[in-house]
């Protein structure tokens, strides 16, 4: 899921996530789907540092997972593996969204990945409702540490933690994005991260 950039652009990212993921699994069956149905902001400055728009999203990518889910089911109830990935402001409207509803079904998510992220409105990984261990985050510097530091500032992050804070509990990935938008650049170590855990191969996912 983008994080309220051009549609364009989104795409191009899932289309690169399913050819590495692809790679990874010769012989499987690999989709991915870029979410876009909510209200993003339209600007960093005021409109990124408010929460309402995660709030108005996230019970909304909810309802998604869940049809998603059930429209996975097969006869012997088995589900493919789920991995929800949420970049920039895209991270809190997943973490929202996690958080939204009664999450009785916890097969409609299998991992979160949060890339850049300003803040999921958690305190902690296990608040998520999928195991600390299956949530996982990255950064970058230069401009991806404005967003996320302001995001802790701004309220983004729960009492000022945010998903690449040790305290938060969850897998903090290496990255090689030189900034903010760098995470899905192809052939790169960040976007072969996060194909790993799409492909459910944990033990490939560099940690730093």
């Amino acid at each position: 899921m983008g994080g309220g950039g051009d549609t364009h652009g989104d795409l191009g990212r899932g289309e690169r996530l399913w050819a590495e993921s692809h790679r990874l699994t010769p012989g499987q069956n690999v989709s991915t789907i870029t979410w876009l149905d909510y209200n993003a902001p339209d600007s960093i400055v005021p409109e990124a540092t408010r929460g309402q728009y995660a709030d108005e999203g996230g019970p909304r990518l909810y309802d998604f997972l869940q049809g998603n889910g059930a429209a996975q089911q097969t006869a012997d109830g088995t589900r493919a593996h789920t991995t929800v990935i949420g970049h920039s402001y895209g991270s809190t409207v997943v973490g929202v969204s996690a958080q939204s509803g009664n999450w009785n079904d916890p097969e409609a998510a299998n991992d979160f990945v949060f890339a850049g992220s300003p803040g999921v409105q958690a305190d902690h990984a296990a608040d998520l409702g999928v195991g600390a261990d299956h949530v996982w985050a990255m950064g970058a510097p230069w401009d991806d540490q404005v967003v996320r530091q302001g995001g802790r500032l701004m309220g983004l992050g729960d009492n000022g933690v945010i998903p690449t804070d040790e305290s938060f509990g969850g897998n903090i990935m290496e990255s090689d994005s030189g900034g903010h938008t760098g995470f899905f650049d192809e052939s790169s170590l960040s976007i072969r991260n996060q194909a790993a855990i799409i492909a459910s191969q944990y033990d490939k996912v560099q940690l730093e």
